[in-house]
């Protein structure tokens, strides 16, 4: 059984937006909705990593991901240089985890038939949830994974820029031209801190812009930060 709610962005890296009250601006993208909520609910969605079918506990998963990779992301926010390589490969896996979310973040209410083979030899009939699809989509070879990059070879850098927005598409792969392959990663960690890994990145890129057309649910930034006017239906 899933959790009763669970966060599509990390709560825990969330915190570096909130303020004395715990609380962020969050726009739902879907929901056409801006709204001021605390970093404990902010982005959940009931049930949606409890695979309906598989038996893999995904929320352990992540929970186990999330605690060894925020410690890092800190490090890296605070200025403390540098990672060991422990911290390196757990702040990869928890990009990977949060590239993945964010690849299925507009798609909560995900539901697909299914045939499942029991052991017995028997078929039922089923029905695959999000976090179904989440636990297949791991053994894709078409779905890029972070760490088959050899990220932790490339140079990390971080970036003072103003202002930052994160969201469910907060990992950004940068690529030369469409054919070639990612030379660069960036990632927010607090309203004033990017993570840049690889090649770097030009000056002046609209980065908030970017993260916001990257992400398909959620996009949270600190109080007072985001045009709540944006996420409201146009009247026809």
């Amino acid at each position: 059984m899933g959790v009763i709610q669970g966060h599509m962005v990390s709560k825990g890296y969330l915190a570096a937006w909130a303020d004395r009250r715990n609380t962020v601006d969050v726009i739902d993208i879907q929901g056409r909705r801006g709204f001021v909520s605390s970093i404990n609910s902010a982005t959940t969605v009931r049930d949606v990593y409890g695979p309906k079918v598989l038996s893999q506990d995904l929320e352990a998963a992540y929970a186990d991901i999330e605690a060894g990779g925020i410690p890092g992301i800190r490090k890296l926010i605070e200025g403390e240089q540098p990672l060991t390589d422990v911290e390196r490969d757990a702040i990869i896996a928890f990009l990977d985890m949060h590239l993945d979310r964010g690849r299925y973040a507009g798609r909560a209410q995900f539901r697909a038939p299914a045939l499942v083979l029991k052991a017995g030899g028997g078929i039922e009939e089923a029905e695959l949830r999000l976090g179904d699809a989440l636990v297949l989509s791991q053994a894709l070879p078409a779905v890029l994974r972070l760490r088959t990059l050899g990220l932790d070879r490339w140079d990390w850098k971080i970036w003072p820029v103003n202002g930052l927005v994160t969201g469910d598409g907060g990992v950004l792969l940068w690529r030369p031209t469409e054919q070639d392959g990612v030379c660069t990663v960036s990632f927010p960690l607090s309203p004033t801190r990017l993570l840049v890994i690889g090649q770097g990145l030009p000056d002046e890129v609209p980065m908030n812009d970017y993260i916001a057309s990257n992400s398909k649910r959620w996009i949270v930034g600190a109080r007072g930060s985001l045009n709540f006017g944006w996420a409201e239906p146009t009247k026809g």
